[in-house]
């Protein structure tokens, strides 16, 4: 269940067009394991990155994915980057 403290989930262009391009079934894990992030979206990634502005980007491994994201809690928005398929 979504917490009432999550931020919700904005996918950028590119995740996007991964989650549309992945057979049904996937697509309803991805998202769940999307809402999962975003009820937990202060947790650290496996690693992090900085993109060209300075923000620092969480890389988390989850099932078949990698999940990279962002939290600005100040707008209870969790923006995700990337999902590329291991």
């Amino acid at each position: 269940m979504h917490s009432s403290f999550a931020c919700d989930p904005v996918l950028s262009g590119k995740a996007s067009s991964f989650l549309v391009g992945v057979p049904k079934a996937k697509q309803r894990k991805i998202i769940a394991l999307i809402f999962q992030i975003s009820d937990h979206s202060g947790q650290l990634g496996d690693y992090s990155t900085q993109d060209d502005i300075g923000r620092d980007i969480q890389h988390l491994l989850l099932g078949d994915w990698q999940f990279s994201f962002w939290a600005d809690h100040a707008v209870r928005k969790l923006g995700v980057t990337e999902i590329p398929e291991l």
